[in-house]
């Protein structure tokens, strides 16, 4: 019989938090397995389908199951029903807030091995893959995160943990002044703790004057753009970027929009991406660029800026695949060379819709952690 190990919510984050920079890269790698199993590799063929239960009542329930060699587990979360209008707190806040679930996990023999809390497993995972091409880049001064969410508290935090020490500012754009204070007071004390960054963490909100002046004037330095929020239209425009006038291209990661509807960085951004000078194996000249995403499949599917943009599946490139490339595919040295060039200072947009299975590599890393850690209520003989 294997050991069975709970973990609450401030468990788990406190765990993440304390991190080191090398346990964190550790962490990182065994998300870029997982993805490099999707694509070039077939993992994929082994995920179940996740279900989707609509109650009358507005609430929405996802049961998503994931599947390894080693292990079988299954998140359930919990989009609670509207408030009602005569309720204290409206629809609205309610949708602000972090969706609760848990991830539940046997071993291959179908020995239960944890229960987790799934909330910041969720956040950490996905912005743990935006980090990937990230930490490829060869600047990162200056950042801009839009949204003030748990995406985007992950985001500001994994940056300072890993590259804390090169990052100058952090603005967060937000609609909410008040979420964005939260965001960057937790993070400010967080950072007194773990990551000791001399990086000044900056509010930008939609209300303050001059605000589109402002954000463009940020957007044109920017050297990495990481979206979190869940947007039905781009939340802002090519021309803000000043390509043509910058010394260095950004780096553009999208997180935060998951269905066809959705749709955070402009198509004109992507289509831009395809036809300058970048890397793609699927391109016989080898000069344009594609657009980067954590799943090549359903991407297509379900990626708003791909689908709207109208991308062709040569106009895309699997992060996993990307990867192989690095790690140990055979490759001409000048093909390495552009590629390596590409990643590092060139125009890329990064595009995640969560990939079902990451779900089970990080709550297994964090079992492990645990255990390393002595966290945890275990259970032997369960």
């Amino acid at each position: 019989m294997s050991q069975f190990t709970v973990l609450g919510d401030s468990a788990i984050r406190q765990l993440l938090l304390s991190l080191s920079r090398e346990e964190t890269k550790s962490f990182q790698r065994d998300i870029e397995d997982c993805l490099i199993s999707i694509c070039p590799g077939n993992e994929s063929d082994y995920q179940p389908s996740p279900g989707i239960i609509n109650r009358p009542d507005g609430q929405k329930i996802l049961f998503r199951p994931f599947t390894s060699p080693d292990n079988v587990g299954t998140k359930i979360i919990v989009h609670p029903a509207p408030a009602s209008e005569t309720s204290e707190s409206t629809a609205a806040s309610r949708t602000q807030q972090a969706l609760h679930g848990i991830v539940v996990l046997v071993d291959k023999c179908g020995f239960p091995t944890g229960v987790l809390n799934a909330e910041e497993i969720t956040g950490y995972r996905t912005t743990m893959s935006a980090m990937i091409p990230y930490s490829w880049r060869c600047h990162t001064e200056h950042i801009i995160i839009f949204g003030a969410g748990k995406q985007a508290l992950w985001h500001t935090r994994l940056a300072l943990a890993l590259r804390g020490d090169e990052i100058k500012s952090i603005t967060i754009v937000n609609r909410s002044l008040e979420r964005a204070q939260e965001l960057v007071q937790t993070v400010n004390e967080e950072n007194s703790s773990y990551w000791k960054s001399s990086c000044q963490l900056k509010i930008l909100v939609h209300t303050q004057e001059v605000f589109g002046l402002q954000l463009q004037k940020l957007l044109a330095e920017a050297d990495a753009i990481f979206c979190t929020v869940p947007s039905r239209e781009p939340i802002f425009a090519m021309a803000a970027l000043n390509l043509e006038g910058r010394s260095r291209p950004p780096f553009i990661s999208a997180v935060g929009s998951w269905q066809p509807d959705m749709i955070e960085v402009d198509p004109a951004i992507l289509h831009h991406v395809t036809e300058t000078r970048g890397f793609n194996k699927n391109d016989s000249k080898i000069s344009s660029g594609a657009v980067i995403v954590d799943d090549d499949e359903h991407a297509l599917i379900h990626a708003g800026e791909i689908v709207q943009s109208g991308l062709e599946k040569d106009q895309i490139l699997g992060i996993g695949q990307v990867l192989s490339w690095k790690r140990d595919e055979p490759m001409r040295p000048e093909d390495m060379d552009d590629l390596n060039w590409w990643l590092a200072e060139g125009l890329i947009v990064y595009k995640s819709i969560g990939v079902s299975v990451t779900d089970l590599v990080a709550a297994n890393a964090i079992l492990a952690l645990a255990a390393k850690k002595n966290l945890g209520t275990s259970i032997s003989d369960f």
